[in-house]
């Protein structure tokens, strides 16, 4: 199973650096592809981890005192993405969506 979340931080710098170490802390301990800026591909193994990362997130952009916004997708099994990527990326997102 995985899911995608994207985010969007009203911030530069050292600003922008913290607030999104934090929103990656959210995910770290999970196996994650970044195809994009801040546009993650996360495999996790139970609907119980999707949940606690979504709050987790939210969390995180409700307490900051910058805005933060969030795009968390719905848990999913399979699929496939397309897109115009490096060719040796595509093997990496596989590993998180198979």
């Amino acid at each position: 199973m995985h899911f995608i979340v994207s985010w969007d931080i009203n911030a530069e710098g050292e600003e922008w650096d913290a607030l999104n170490a934090q929103l990656k802390e959210c995910i770290e301990d999970y196996s994650w592809a970044r195809p994009l800026s801040t546009f993650y591909v996360v495999r996790v193994s139970a609907p119980q981890e999707w949940q606690e990362i979504k709050k987790n997130l939210i969390e995180v952009a409700e307490g900051s005192p910058i805005r933060i916004h969030l795009v968390i997708g719905p848990l999913m099994s399979g699929g496939r993405y397309d897109g115009y990527l490096p060719k040796d990326f595509w093997p990496e997102l596989e590993k998180r969506i198979a």
